[in-house]
């Protein structure tokens, strides 16, 4: 084929591929509604049910009414503002609504049915039409959920509406009668008094949740106020340490008790013997994270005085850690208890975990073997550890290496782990977003594209990792520019205020069944309403990250 020729495929395929796309964008966009168009929604609801709803058609709105004071009825108006073209195939429905803000009417044989964003919300059907790496993260409306609801209000069979129905697409803005909205959280308004409060907040959260076992409440669906099964005791460990640091903020006797709890659940029932040595372990295996974020969670409990008995339990696990050391660094992340001996396998996480478990425990030790192995630990994850930028400890993750190298910084200051921590944090400032870069109320999140309802641990957890960073370089100015230390400090900023916008305080609480026991907790993402304890534990310990920087 010759050059012109080719070029002239080229062009027509450009061609081609325009006309595509502009047909798209005209089927698949929303019409803004003028004023004078846009009907109103209003529901009551009682406790997380709808108990009532009315559609007020355009220019019929009067001044709405409030419930009477102590009612536990909320009145709330969704004003559909704008309006397109949808389809209710399975193949395109899933991915044809913005989650949080789009629904849908459908009318069929002289009835209509409205699917509201909140019913949405309430149902959970945001981003739960497929799941990819972890089964929290999800994308898409769940079409099955969404055709059941409008058998129900339409009184037909889903085959039915689905095959004769003519649905609309319409975006809605929420008002909650009554209630006026907070000032929006932004880097620029962040303050003390803010920031320690959501810290409050989020541990008393996590502390009305710790039964009398020492058990959390691991994973709660805020919209039932139902525990949903399941246990990982890495992140029981995990939120134990974040108790432990909020108890030393905030005097608050639940707090301490609660973490106290937690922590004695650790040391008298989960640490079993591994071979020589002492571990946490839930079965025939034990792994390095469950030990690792156990033992950070007793340094910090023994560091702030909560309790100094549990510095023999640490000296334990430090012990069990170094005894699954590699003499390259790298850890073997699993401990066969039946055969005595350990699994050379690596998992994503435990390595940087280790090496900051290992740094925080010399800190009450001053054994030098724990310095040493930490430090061993952390060099092996900078450079051996990495053969290519996919490779299993996948380069977006590495928020636990950035917090040892500013943990032993004063002790066995580390400058390629530094470089390695600014370079992963220059990395995730591209993936951070600014205004306007998401149809969600996204700034300060980190997110692969605008079509992703943005989460909240990465954000928090990425918070911990640049708090750790800005740490080193306000210690030591010679360990990097000044520069550098305003990107992480503007990184750290928006990424709290963001988080600060997401936690339930008291959030879209007309859907709640206990809404006064979600208050403080941290959602997955706007849409995902399931409250982990990880998603706390790592916002809370953001937030005491900045606060210890911002003295």
């Amino acid at each position: 084929m010759s050059l012109r020729a080719l070029a002239r495929l080229l062009l027509g395929y450009g061609l081609v591929l325009l006309v595509a796309c502009i047909g798209i964008h005209g089927w698949v966009s929303l019409r803004a509604l003028p004023v004078s168009e846009q009907r109103v929604v209003e529901s009551r609801w009682d406790r997380g049910t709808r108990v009532q709803r009315r559609v007020v058609e355009a220019g019929k709105r009067g001044a709405p009414r409030a419930e009477a004071p102590g009612s536990s009825v909320t009145a709330v108006e969704e004003v559909v503002v704008a309006e397109g073209p949808l389809s209710l195939s399975p193949l395109t429905f899933p991915f044809a609504l913005v989650p949080g803000r789009d629904g849908l009417v459908v009318e069929i044989d002289g009835k209509t049915a409205w699917v509201t964003a909140d019913d949405l919300l309430a149902s959970q059907a945001y981003d739960h039409a497929s799941t990819f790496l972890d089964p929290s993260l999800g994308f898409g409306t769940h079409q099955p959920t969404v055709m059941q609801k409008l058998s129900g209000e339409l009184g037909m069979a889903p085959a039915v509406i689905q095959a004769r129905g003519r649905a609309r697409r319409v975006r809605f803005e929420r008002h909650v009668v009554g209630e006026t909205p907070a000032p929006r959280i932004t880097a620029a308004t962040l303050d003390r008094a803010l920031v320690t409060d959501a810290v409050h907040e989020a541990a008393s959260f996590i502390a009305r949740g710790v039964d009398g076992d020492g058990r959390y409440r691991y994973i709660v669906d805020a919209v039932t106020n139902q525990t949903i099964g399941g246990y990982n005791w890495p992140r029981h460990a995990g939120t134990t340490y974040f108790l432990a640091q909020a108890a030393a903020l905030v005097d608050d006797t639940a707090i301490r008790a609660a973490c106290l709890r937690a922590a004695a659940r650790l040391r008298d029932e989960m640490i079993k013997d591994c071979g020589e040595h002492r571990c946490v372990a839930d079965g025939p295996d034990a792994d390095v994270g469950s030990s690792a974020l156990a033992l950070v969670a007793f340094v910090e409990i023994v560091r702030t005085n909560l309790d100094g008995s549990y510095r023999v339990a640490a000296g334990q696990l430090a012990d069990f850690l170094r005894s699954q050391q590699r003499p390259d660094g790298e850890l073997m992340h699993l401990y066969d208890r039946t055969a005595r001996k350990p699994v050379d396998v690596q998992f994503l996480y435990y390595t940087g975990e280790a090496s900051l478990a290992l740094a925080r425990a010399h800190r009450i030790s001053n054994d030098d073997r724990d310095r040493v192995a930490a430090s061993r630990a952390l060099a092996h994850l900078e450079g051996r550890g990495w053969s290519f930028f996919g490779s299993r400890y996948y380069f977006s993750e590495e928020h636990w290496t950035c917090q040892a190298v500013a943990d032993l910084w004063d002790r066995a200051p580390d400058r390629e782990a530094l470089a390695f921590c600014l370079r992963w944090h220059e990395y995730q400032r591209r993936l951070q977003h600014g205004p306007g870069d998401s149809p969600f109320d996204a700034e300060g999140a980190f997110s692969f594209g605008p079509f992703i309802t943005p989460r909240t641990t990465p954000a928090s957890s990425r918070g911990e990792a640049a708090g750790a960073a800005l740490d080193v370089l306000r210690r030591d100015p010679g360990a990097g520019t000044a520069e550098t230390a305003a990107l992480l400090d503007d990184e750290l900023r928006r990424a709290i205020a963001f988080v600060l916008r997401a936690q339930l305080r008291p959030g879209p609480r007309h859907l709640f069944a206990g809404a006064d026991d979600m208050r403080g907790g941290m959602p997955g993402s706007a849409v995902d309403l399931q409250l982990r304890i990880d998603y706390v534990q790592h916002a809370g310990s953001m937030m005491i990250r900045w606060l210890e920087g911002a003295r």
